[in-house]
This record gives C-alpha cells, sequence and structure tokens, in this order.
C-alpha cells in the first residue's frame, strides 16, 4: 500500500533523474565493452571503453562533488587509485609492449585491490 509521504531523501528534478539515469546506462555500455574487448581479444576496443569510463569516473567525481557536503577519505582514496590505474594503464599500453594480460593485471591491481588495502590496513583519520 503506497504511503502519502515521500520516502526519497533528495528532492531530485526528473531532469537530474534522467541525467543520472544516462550516466548509470552509459557505466553499463562501457561495461560491455569492455567485456567484448577482452572477448575478442582487441586491445582497441579494450582501450576505447577504458577511456569511455575514465571519462565516466571524472563526471561521476564532479557530480559527487558537487552534490555531497562531505568528501570522505574512501571516496578520496578510491577517486585517486582508480584515475592512477587509467592513467597507468595507457601509458604502459602505449610506451611500453607489455602483454594485454600484463595491462589488465596492472588496472586490476592497483584500480581495485590497492584501494581496499589502503582502506583497510591504512592510517585512519578521525575528525
Amino acid at each position: 500500500m503506497p504511503s502519502g509521504s515521500n520516502d526519497d531523501e533528495t528532492d531530485r528534478s526528473p531532469a537530474v533523474l534522467a541525467g543520472l539515469s544516462a550516466l548509470g546506462v552509459a557505466f553499463v555500455i562501457a561495461g560491455v565493452g569492455l567485456y567484448y574487448g577482452l572477448a575478442i581479444d582487441s586491445m582497441r576496443v579494450f582501450t576505447a571503453a577504458a577511456a569511455a569510463i575514465f571519462v565516466l569516473l571524472a563526471v561521476s567525481m564532479v557530480i559527487i562533488i558537487r552534490s555531497e557536503p562531505l568528501f570522505s577519505r574512501e571516496n578520496a582514496v578510491i577517486s585517486v587509485f582508480v584515475f592512477t590505474a587509467m592513467a597507468l594503464f595507457f601509458g604502459l599500453s602505449t610506451f611500453t609492449m607489455l602483454p594485454f594480460p600484463v595491462l589488465v593485471g596492472v588496472l586490476i591491481f592497483v584500480g581495485a585491490i590497492l584501494p581496499g588495502i589502503v582502506l583497510q590496513y591504512g592510517p585512519s583519520i578521525i575528525n
């Protein structure tokens, strides 16, 4: 039974919700591009999808910083490591002849595993 009160804590306009939905769909499409690039073993497709994700992450971080009054340690650590991983991936793929699995391993390690380790075992900042 629907209630008369609005359970949504934010008062976002339909245009903002449509924009956020479009951003989510763009992330899904870029993720499918990553999968497709890996499936057909195409560095060009994988790099294009990774570049799209890099741009989408930048847009997402701008949205988070502008809409959230609190910029947490977790957001900062994850942002720095993801952008570093993407830069390493593009730099290594452009300037070295490392095999594709090594590049993907560097991307996953620096972008996903290292932030978790830093957040779990790194020094915490207590305000």
